[in-house]
């Protein structure tokens, strides 16, 4: 009986003091999710084959090399604010959207253009100017461009906005400060005005699908809802565009499509990849890069080279160790854009494609590997013999 009257006066006492609760503690408070917790429903703005995508309140990327069809695919995503449907990309909603296009890359001239004589020869019946905001600030500081940027969404509400190319809006791509304060700056605008904001970034000059440009790239992948790529398939006429990333609905169907005569994207059907010759025969379809025999090893830095005088069908291989050994000198990573510069150098080779063919076996062979550093961006190590 004493023990039990000890713990109610033990209880008592403690819930005599009231808790101090700070005004960080209390902030945080306001950001706590439960089951019971009230939030907005996604909302998409199209479908991409059947599929929801574009979200508003959040990032969309579109990448790829250069000159691999971005800017056609942004187009046909704006032309789709107005028109219902443009190939497989399907506006969601009844009633038109407002899009912002805000270019730093090309001339006036271009944005004229491709806003002239393609969007609006996309869109059927007279073309909607008053949905459309339309800016060309490549003459501005990327201080402006960012500023002025907030002014107009804030001012003009669009549904979608398209950022091309989203590395003008900060001085360097590699400084992982300012990348992640724009990223962050964007994501807040677009929960701020409830639209989509869809950035256009470059890949890595390898080519490689995740491999955006740069700290700001890595960022972007990071944060962003989905990605698309942009690829035109080689010795083709042929442009394809492939979601690679999403946080929740998978496009798993490639969109393929060619330019018309007039300048508009049509769409087509996967492209014959292995090309025939004028007999009918299979002929390989891969860049002129690839084909390297016997007559053009020459052109290489013989130091790298390991010869088989003796042997019919392998007459020479790369001294894969040494030459990115060399490159990689005593680092113990290194990026890999800054690997491809140095193995390029060092060897004499001239075709990025063909380099990355050498990468594959560089990997393949176990000489170097590729892996995340602490801030999660793709870099190569050495292995040991």
């Amino acid at each position: 009986m004493e023990n039990q009257n000890f713990l109610l006066a033990r209880e008592f006492e403690k819930a005599a003091k009231a808790t101090v609760i700070s005004e960080t503690l209390q902030h945080l408070d306001k950001f706590r999710i439960t089951t019971d917790t009230k939030v907005q429903e996604e909302e998409f703005l199209m479908r991409m084959y059947g599929r929801p995508c574009f979200p508003r309140g959040d990032l969309s990327a579109i990448t790829g090399v250069e000159k691999c069809g971005k800017t056609i695919f942004t187009s046909m995503i704006m032309a789709c604010c107005a028109q219902r449907s443009v190939l497989e990309l399907e506006r969601i909603q009844e009633a038109p959207l407002k899009a912002m296009w805000y270019d730093t890359e090309q001339s006036t001239s271009s944005t004229k253009g491709i806003l002239t004589d393609r969007i609006a020869k996309m869109v059927e019946g007279d073309f909607p100017e008053a949905n459309f905001f339309v800016f060309n600030v490549r003459s501005c500081s990327f201080q402006e461009r960012l500023e002025m940027l907030a002014e107009g969404i804030a001012t003009y509400k669009p549904d979608i906005v398209i950022i091309d190319n989203v590395s003008d809006l900060l001085s360097s791509i590699n400084d992982s400060d300012a990348s992640q304060k724009v990223i962050e700056q964007l994501m807040a605008i677009a929960t701020m005005n409830h639209c989509n904001i869809s950035v256009v970034i470059h890949l890595n000059r390898t080519g490689e699908k995740r491999n955006l440009r740069g700290w700001l790239g890595t960022e972007i992948l990071h944060k962003a809802y989905e990605v698309y790529n942009c690829e035109q398939p080689p010795m083709t006429d042929v442009f394809l565009v492939e979601q690679t990333m999403t946080r929740k609905y998978r496009i798993t169907e490639k969109l393929y499509y060619k330019m018309s005569d007039e300048g508009l994207p049509v769409a087509t059907s996967k492209p014959d990849f292995q090309q025939r010759d004028t007999q009918g025969r299979f002929t390989s379809n891969k860049p002129e890069a690839y084909h390297v025999s016997a007559e053009t090893v020459d052109s290489f830095c013989q130091a790298y080279i390991i010869r088989h005088p003796d042997n019919a069908r392998r007459s020479w291989e790369w001294n894969l160790r040494l030459l990115f050994g060399k490159a990689m000198g005593d680092r113990a990573m290194m990026d890999r854009e800054d690997l491809q510069h140095e193995v390029m150098a060092l060897s004499g080779i001239r075709f990025e494609k063909y380099y990355d063919k050498v990468f594959q076996m560089a990997l393949d062979r176990r000489v170097v590997k590729t892996t995340l550093d602490t801030k999660g961006r793709v870099v190569v190590i050495p292995l040991p013999a």
